[in-house]
């Protein structure tokens, strides 16, 4: 049941207001720096370390109500999924907040399965710059999974608890590192962290690794260069986003005319007389629908339908049964006819 309720949150469990601003004591952002969250939720984590710093926030998100709340907090965000729907510059971020889903990815019944956690470091890792930081918080059994990815590829690693009356709920840490190629002592010293902090135990933690509230630690978030081919895009159509687009281009104003003509435009006129099949097919197709006014002043409310149906017949002959499904037209006129008040219907 657990595991269902994370995935119908999309395992989403914002970073406690209180542990964001922990983090954001350990960060000096330079202005102008660029702050991405690729499962930013809502965007308030993203918003609170960028308060003050004059950095430029984006954001990736998938829930569309989640999505429409970021729009209101963060710079620019994309509602997207952000391993397979999003694609970006390389090396363009200065810090890279990652709190990704708790969950195993979907596949065959034979295939192996991996960890979200780890899938969206590895596809995401690209999109930060050298020197870059990240922040990746995740519950403490991903910790063994992500040695082999991270300890050749970061320098300055900590492993941060939860403080104690947040870490019991999804027994969560803090991996904090900026991107850049370790050497050799750098790559053991990270690998000795990662199994110091494996080897305290999951129940320990929040007693015996430094937390977010007590770790004296700085990082310094690099401002971004000049990227004159900067891309920050979804592959998902956003519906209100396409239709403000095409209400810009002129060609709409025309196609809008020809597509959805003005109806009930009293000025226009027949050149002859309609006849009266011509009056069955403009109330049959709909094109009267509305308020008609007879030539007696009676005022009446019309509408027309035309809907597809299926006649079955059966032919039997000597040696055979045919049955024949014949399709037809079913033509209904419906009018509201007010004085005196009362529903006309003819089919």
């Amino acid at each position: 049941m657990a595991r269902l309720a994370s995935q119908m949150k999309m395992g989403f469990y914002p970073t406690p207001v209180e542990v964001v601003q922990q983090i954001k004591n350990m960060l000096h952002i330079a202005p102008h720096a660029r702050l991405i969250d690729t499962c930013c939720g809502e965007g308030e984590a993203l918003k609170i370390i960028a308060e003050g710093a004059g950095a430029i926030t984006y954001g990736v998100e998938l829930d569309r109500e989640r999505f429409k709340a970021a729009r209101d907090t963060l710079d620019h965000v994309l509602w997207a999924d952000a391993v397979h729907e999003f694609v970006c510059s390389r090396g363009v971020f200065g810090l890279l907040w990652l709190n990704p889903p708790y969950d195993t990815t979907e596949g065959a019944y034979e295939q192996e399965k991996t960890r979200l956690e780890l899938e969206f470091l590895s596809d995401h890792w690209r999109y930060l710059q050298e020197r870059g930081v990240l922040v990746y918080i995740v519950p403490f059994m991903i910790l063994s999974k992500v040695i082999g990815f991270l300890e050749r590829r970061c320098r300055d690693l900590a492993i941060l608890s939860f403080p104690d009356r947040y870490f019991w709920t999804f027994r969560q840490v803090v991996v904090i590192c900026t991107k850049g190629r370790a050497k050799r002592e750098e790559a053991a010293r990270n690998r000795e962290v990662f199994q110091a902090a494996i080897g305290i135990g999951e129940n320990l933690a929040p007693d015996r690794l430094p937390t977010t509230a007590n770790a004296d630690l700085k990082y310094e978030v690099p401002a971004a260069g000049k990227d004159d081919d900067f891309m920050f895009r979804s592959f998902r159509l956003d519906p209100d986003v396409a239709l403000e687009k095409v209400k810009q281009s002129p060609v709409w104003g025309k196609v809008n005319n020809q597509v959805f003509p003005a109806i009930g435009n009293t000025d226009i006129r027949p050149l002859t007389p309609l006849r009266e099949g011509h009056l069955a097919m403009l109330l049959a197709s709909g094109m009267m629908n509305g308020e008609v006014i007879g030539e007696n002043g009676q005022r009446l409310i019309v509408k027309g339908s035309v809907r597809k149906d299926s006649v079955k017949t059966k032919v039997e002959t000597q040696d055979t049964v045919k049955h024949i499904e014949t399709d037809r037209y079913k033509i209904t006129v419906r009018a509201i006819c007010f004085d005196p008040l009362e529903i006309i219907t003819i089919q």
